[in-house]
């Protein structure tokens, strides 16, 4: 990581590596995203399926304001919550629920950045995710996308909400930051 919590490693347990669609933003893609959104310190972050947290704790190390990370899997939420715990991290919430849910029912905060490196493969599961993503976030705020998916076929579904200010691809995985109109 890097900020507050520079050199600070996030750990869990290697059996995790082989369960099905566990796929964390490698340490690479990470870092280059943060580059291109630069200073988000203030911001309301939102981490919709957080898995290991690499996304949210590094938000949170970032000096964003808050970052919920949203982890429907009990085994990745007691470990989210055994790294901030481990790591100290005042500035993140950790609940054990469906994303969805969260943003339809309990949700009271508009975001400046929401994080959907979900492990979709379906597409209208991604487009939905998207959809009511635009529902929380403020004007001017930022969403990062990982998916299988290309930007042609995302945008159909978008045009004029947002747009693409930066993507890049890594293996099968692209990834894009987007700006919310």
């Amino acid at each position: 990581m890097s900020g507050k919590f520079k050199n600070s490693k996030i750990i869990f347990p290697i059996n995790f590596y082989k369960i099905k669609y566990f796929n964390p933003t490698p340490f690479h893609i990470k870092k280059k995203f943060f580059n291109w959104i630069g200073d988000i310190k203030g911001f309301y972050c939102l981490d919709l399926f957080a898995c290991t947290g690499a996304l949210g704790f590094e938000a949170a190390s970032r000096g964003c304001k808050m970052c919920i990370l949203l982890e429907k899997n009990k085994k990745f939420f007691y470990f989210l919550n055994k790294n901030k715990f481990k790591l100290n991290i005042k500035n993140s919430k950790i609940l054990n629920l469906n994303s969805l849910f969260y943003i339809n029912y309990i949700n009271k905060i508009y975001y400046n950045l929401i994080f959907i490196d979900s492990p979709y493969i379906i597409f209208k599961k991604l487009i939905n995710s998207l959809k009511f993503s635009l529902n929380v976030l403020k004007k001017n705020s930022y969403i990062y996308l990982e998916s299988i998916f290309n930007l042609n076929l995302i945008m159909k579904f978008f045009e004029n909400k947002i747009y693409c200010l930066r993507y890049d691809f890594f293996k099968k995985i692209n990834f894009y930051l987007f700006k919310v109109f």
